[in-house]
């Protein structure tokens, strides 16, 4: 039997760390062993928008152990202006603008309105983390 070098897994080199850890730093605590055990990051996007920190701050601890259930980082989406105990969970956290406060703003001469620009800013924020899962937790599922 010969074998083709490229199908030899013994020859495949492994993954390297940086690859493994995208779209975080090697040193990034909320990658737990991934790195040593070889698995590739997965991202869970886990939409929060629409709720503030006292509605967020029970969720965490489902975020984090059904993420851990699933061997994958979550990265909590919000829309509010107050991060300070969002940053304080440890999470990883990205923003989206706050579509109940500007969602009467219409451009009527541009023919684009809010809605339209929020769906757009969601397709940004999924293209950006390329994630495995999106989990709504919050007031808006419009992914």
């Amino acid at each position: 039997m010969v074998m083709v070098p490229e199908a030899d897994p013994d020859l495949t080199p492994p993954p390297l760390r940086d690859q493994l850890a995208w779209p975080f730093n090697t040193d990034a605590a909320v990658l737990g062993d991934r790195l040593e055990r070889g698995a590739q990051t997965v991202v869970m996007l886990v939409d929060l928008t629409g709720l503030d920190w006292p509605a967020i701050a029970p969720l965490v601890p489902l975020i984090t152990s059904m993420a851990t259930e699933k061997d994958m980082v979550p990265v909590l989406v919000v829309d509010s202006a107050d991060m300070v105990e969002v940053r304080r969970t440890g999470l990883p956290y990205d923003t989206l603008p706050d579509s109940a406060a500007n969602a009467g703003l219409l451009d009527h001469a541009s023919g684009q309105d809010w809605p339209a620009y929020i769906a757009r800013c969601r397709q940004l924020l999924a293209a950006k983390w390329q994630p495995g899962a999106i989990v709504h937790l919050g007031a808006h599922a419009d992914w």
